[in-house]
């Protein structure tokens, strides 16, 4: 339920826009009113929530932001990586996917434009509730394989102009993304020390958002100096060789069992169960994970 509420909360967000501005008058005042009704009454619902941590109680020493267990910064750098490339195709198809369906594959319909990136996202989602279950290596490898397919597809679909067949290609790019994406941060988590997986967690999402929207750019400037077809066809190769890599380094490395952990990670160090790990539940619900830390 928090995998959907989250990826399918991204999914619905680009539909919404594209359908209001298709059918709906004054498209850009009448979109941001919907949404800004829909966070209004997400407000209201957070104020509503009763607080999860005890304010009242004393507070023990911080723990360091940023301690992993022995041996885990290869896995880390391999997790970190796996956040890159999988978010790199979602920042692309959300920001510039509009210019690609117009100026290759000539559509104007907004609804159309906004269906590419919700089928993105909401393959990404359903792809975990689906496949969440299956054993870690085999989430990384099923990614590993419709990832890099995914990315095929979307260069022949703009070699040989084809919607059905662009459609699909970010259908399946964005269920590889969110395999491996699911997979990464899954492994970053395993690597941190109990007292620092909220700190080890935020990193891992501050790699994630620059894949979001570092490649994204990059696009745009080899666009001034490539055609469309071929940016993407190097766009493709280099992140489904970084994805592929990637997955192979993280299956490699086994996290460590749980006498690798150090003194420091033994003694508690917040007084509340979720006080550990705030960013660390967060980084769980979007995924649909437990933190770990209760």
């Amino acid at each position: 339920m928090a995998t959907a509420a989250n990826l399918g909360g991204l999914a619905s967000r680009p539909l919404v826009a594209g359908a209001a501005a298709e059918w709906l008058p004054t498209p850009l005042i009448t979109t941001q009113a919907i949404f800004t009704l829909a966070m209004a009454v997400c407000l209201a619902l957070v104020l509503c929530t009763p607080e999860t941590v005890d304010l009242e109680l004393p507070a023990a020493e911080p723990p360091s932001r940023f301690v992993l267990r022995p041996g885990g910064r290869r896995t880390f750098g391999a997790a970190g990586a796996l956040g890159a490339f999988a978010f790199a195709i979602l920042g692309l198809i959300s920001s510039l996917g509009a210019s690609v369906l117009h100026g290759t594959l000539h559509t104007d319909s907004h609804l159309v434009i906004g269906l590419a990136a919700f089928l993105m996202f909401g393959s990404a989602a359903a792809a975990q509730l689906v496949l969440g279950r299956l054993p870690q290596p085999r989430v990384l490898t099923v990614g590993a394989v419709v990832f890099p397919v995914g990315l095929v597809l979307c260069a022949v679909a703009l070699y040989h102009p084809a919607l059905w067949l662009y459609l699909v290609a970010v259908s399946l790019s964005g269920a590889g993304s969110g395999l491996l994406f699911k997979g990464g941060v899954e492994r970053a988590g395993s690597v941190a020390e109990p007292a620092s997986r909220a700190g080890v967690l935020a990193v891992f999402f501050v790699v994630a958002y620059l894949g979001i929207s570092l490649p994204s750019v990059l696009f745009s400037i080899a666009l001034r100096h490539f055609a469309v077809q071929t940016a993407m066809i190097g766009f493709a190769a280099v992140l489904s060789c970084g994805a592929v890599v990637s997955v192979v380094v993280a299956l490699r490395d086994r996290p460590p069992g749980p006498g690798a952990l150090s003194a420091q990670s033994a003694r508690p160090s917040w007084p509340h169960p979720c006080g550990a790990c705030d960013t660390g539940c967060l980084g769980g619900a979007f995924l649909g994970t437990r933190c770990g830390c209760a």
